[in-house]
């Protein structure tokens, strides 16, 4: 009996689920690529239909919708001045620890521009928030403003 073959006193579902279970106990769908991971969704389920190929053929050419691209932008921005500030602060800490006292005035005055520039920052940054949010399509996707407190609270908390 040909074992490719589905025999006829056996149901289709059946003999599908026989052949699965025998591939899996041979092996074959050991290591297969994507192993683990969900499966791509390659249509947008919010678009109409005859959108789905302009969508996928948009993507996959790397575009996106400019508020989700401002949202990147945005959330690059201030990962990068956060880590500026936050090295700043580091060698602002070092400094102090290591200078004498008489130059500590100076010292607190270059702190104090730093400081100056990165609230300048956060406010510019906040300000594109104003208008992202503005552009975004539901508050789903809004973006809260940058605290400036919450800021350096988050700075003394990382340094501790």
């Amino acid at each position: 009996m040909d074992t490719q073959r589905k025999p006829d006193d056996q149901s289709w579902e059946d003999w599908v689920e026989e052949k699965i279970r025998e591939a899996y106990e041979q092996g074959l769908f050991d290591n297969l690529a994507g192993q683990g991971k969900p499966l791509p969704i390659k249509q947008n389920p919010f678009l109409r239909q005859d959108l789905q190929l302009t969508y996928s053929l948009l993507r996959d050419q790397g575009y996106t919708l400019p508020w989700i691209e401002e949202s990147q932008t945005i959330d690059r921005r201030l990962q990068k001045a956060r880590l500026a500030f936050q090295q700043r602060y580091r060698w602002y800490q070092a400094e102090k620890a290591r200078r004498p006292a008489h130059e500590l005035l100076a010292l607190e005055q270059v702190w104090r521009k730093y400081r100056l520039e990165f609230e300048a920052e956060i406010e510019a940054i906040n300000e594109s928030i104003r208008i992202y949010n503005l552009k975004a399509p539901s508050l789903t996707f809004h973006k809260h403003l940058i605290i400036l407190e919450e800021e350096y609270e988050r700075l003394r908390a990382a340094n501790e």
